[in-house]
């Protein structure tokens, strides 16, 4: 779910990037803890409305919302189908909910018993994977290339090229994105239709862009490298950055507020089992 950066005059823009940067960490890591569905809910719920304050484009993400539907389904039915007595406390969590081979089958026993406990589960994983791909698109979004690189590279015992190639390849993304849409349109002009035909067929027909999709990635990466040598990257050990952040009010506010709940909610998973199943 990355989204490539866009600057606009939000509040969620305006904030420090080590402060966003700190809200997803945050985020990621309640997403980990918490195994209740309800929870999960409404951390993606507040997920959701801190992209409206920083006026995500929703759109963009409904391709990947749309594949990662597909792989909770999947997710649901492998975790109802084994599931694990010590997984789950709900009151009936070995009731079946169905069966992935139906009784109604001619000559077929109902088998693979999908239990609500293990569908519940797979609820709450799918939801974990849906929190942490959104928070990474927002802060994405947000937070610009160059704001990352200064990011990383002021914390300690971690090289700056880190924080390059980091910002490099999360930069790169979009623009792959871009020539694979611009190389599948101009084989729609020719007639090709990537929809139809056997599996093999449309095996076939993606391959075609998939190679010059690889050659002209490596084109790119080779005339980023010829403009970092004659930059001289990496030569001096001692650099400067372009502007100094100051942590202002507000930046402060979301800083101690992602950090208070997240501590007290992992501290109340860990004790008394807040947010678990």
């Amino acid at each position: 779910m990355i989204v490539e950066y866009e600057s606009k005059p939000t509040f969620v823009h305006r904030l420090d990037p080590r402060v966003k940067l700190v809200w997803m960490v945050c985020v990621i890591l309640v997403s980990v803890a918490w195994t209740h569905p309800l929870y999960l809910a409404a951390l993606g719920l507040s997920v959701v409305a801190f992209g409206l304050v920083a006026k995500t484009p929703w759109a963009k993400l409904k391709g990947v919302a749309s594949f990662m539907l597909v792989v909770a389904a999947i997710i649901c039915l492998i975790q109802g189908a084994t599931y694990s007595v010590n997984s789950v406390t709900l009151r009936d969590p070995e009731r079946v909910l169905f069966h992935l081979v139906p009784g109604w089958v001619p000559g077929v026993n109902p088998l693979i018993p999908v239990r609500v406990g293990g569908f519940v589960y797979g609820i709450a994983m799918s939801l974990k994977i849906f929190i942490v791909l959104l928070a990474v698109a927002i802060f994405g979004y947000a937070t610009s290339p160059s704001e990352m690189v200064q990011v990383i590279a002021r914390i300690p015992f971690i090289p700056y090229q880190v924080g390059f190639v980091l910002s490099t390849a999360w930069k790169f993304v979009p623009v792959v994105q871009v020539q694979m849409r611009t190389l599948m349109d101009a084989h729609r002009s020719r007639g090709v239709d990537f929809e139809q035909g056997t599996f093999p067929q449309r095996v076939k027909k993606t391959s075609a862009i998939v190679l010059p999709l690889f050659a002209n990635s490596l084109t790119m990466a080779d005339t980023m490298a010829l403009a970092m040598e004659a930059r001289a990257f990496g030569h001096s050990k001692r650099f400067t950055f372009i502007r100094p952040y100051t942590m202002s009010t507000g930046d402060w506010a979301v800083l101690i507020a992602s950090l208070g709940v997240a501590i007290a909610c992992i501290v109340l998973m860990v004790t008394s089992r807040l947010g678990a199943i």
